[in-house]
């Protein structure tokens, strides 16, 4: 183990990466520095297995992995850095049934982060400010692994029974492995 992987696990905290084909056990170093209250720096050991678009348990939160670059200096391959987004908002993901013509529960416990397009707060944070707010031209985005399977005809449940719209173009380009869905509130 490198000086540098050792440092992570000594001042980092244990994590596991989350995937349907097995979890993995690794270290994290995240920033207590805020830049936007919803996003942290983090470093990882270079044998972590961490990849863009993995969604990270550490410390009872989970986040999403985005802009993972190799620190390499000289040539050699010191640790990874990474930016994260924090996402304790789970939604589930209904589809149309056109044989029912209903919508069906289609995937469940989808770990995302829901942002206001226009003031970057969360969505639990507008509900603070704007209570009762729920009208229809209100833009929030909705960040979320790419494996989740949201499409334009998807419809989106938070966890306090609201349902949301994709309202636009959902954004594949984001971030390697995840996807940035524009959804409205519906009334």
């Amino acid at each position: 183990m490198s000086a540098v992987d050792q440092a992570i696990q000594d001042v980092g905290l244990a994590a596991t990466i989350v995937r349907s084909s097995g979890n993995l056990s690794t270290y994290a170093y995240i920033s207590p520095k805020v830049k936007q209250y919803y996003e942290r720096d983090a470093l990882f050991p270079t044998d972590s297995g961490i990849a863009d678009g993995d969604l990270l348990l550490a410390s009872g939160n989970y986040y999403l992995v985005r802009s993972l670059i190799k620190d390499e200096r000289s040539g050699e391959f010191f640790m990874y850095r990474a930016k994260l987004f924090i996402c304790n908002n789970l939604v589930t993901r209904k589809e149309y049934n056109s044989s029912t013509k209903a919508f069906a529960i289609n995937t469940t416990n989808i770990s995302c982060l829901i942002i206001d397009a226009a003031t970057a707060m969360t969505m639990s944070d507008r509900a603070v400010v704007m209570p009762g707010f729920s009208g229809k031209d209100n833009l929030y985005y909705l960040y979320a692994q790419a494996v989740a399977g949201i499409t334009k005809n998807s419809l989106i449940e938070d966890d306090s029974s609201r349902s949301l719209r994709v309202s636009g173009n959902i954004n594949p380009y984001f971030a390697r492995g995840l996807v940035e869905v524009p959804v409205k509130i519906e009334g």
